[in-house]
């Protein structure tokens, strides 16, 4: 878990709590995973850059992407810094920090849904049709629940 962005505080280890029980619910066996909090500039290129939409996004995920380089290194995020038979999930705190309030959640219940959103996409859950938004939208709540 790396924090990239200095404006919101990250509850680091509430994160890797959910991280684990929620891989663990999905019995979701993954050999390395990284989580990085990103600002909105960098989440805005890492957007337009790898999945062509130019505008700043709360989360991202990319799966089974090769090691190249470590999301500790300074440098680029995204697929060329790899995680092999893994996964990398950018988190953007501030959209979580405005959505949190759009929705009446706290800032912290933001976040865990963004990273439990990463893992089933990382799973292989979809949401680009409606359907799939509905399968996925179940999905976290059933898993937020557990927690």
């Amino acid at each position: 878990i790396s924090n990239f962005q200095r404006k919101i505080s990250i509850p680091v280890p509430k994160v890797r709590t959910v991280l684990q029980r929620a891989c663990r619910k999905l019995r979701f066996k993954i050999p390395e995973l990284s989580i990085a909090f990103v600002g909105e500039r960098r989440m805005r290129r890492l957007n337009r850059e790898y999945l062509g939409h130019d505008y700043v996004t709360d989360v991202l995920s990319f799966p089974n992407v090769s090691q190249k380089r470590s999301l500790r290194a300074y440098g680029p995020i995204g697929p060329e810094a790899g995680v092999t038979g893994g996964g990398e999930i950018i988190i953007c705190p501030a959209v979580a920090a405005r959505n949190a309030k759009r929705y009446g959640n706290t800032l912290e219940r933001e976040i865990i849904l963004y990273v439990v959103h990463g893992i089933l996409h990382l799973c292989g859950y979809d949401d680009h049709s409606p359907e799939d938004v509905k399968r996925m939208r179940r999905k976290e709540q059933e898993i937020i629940h557990s927690l």
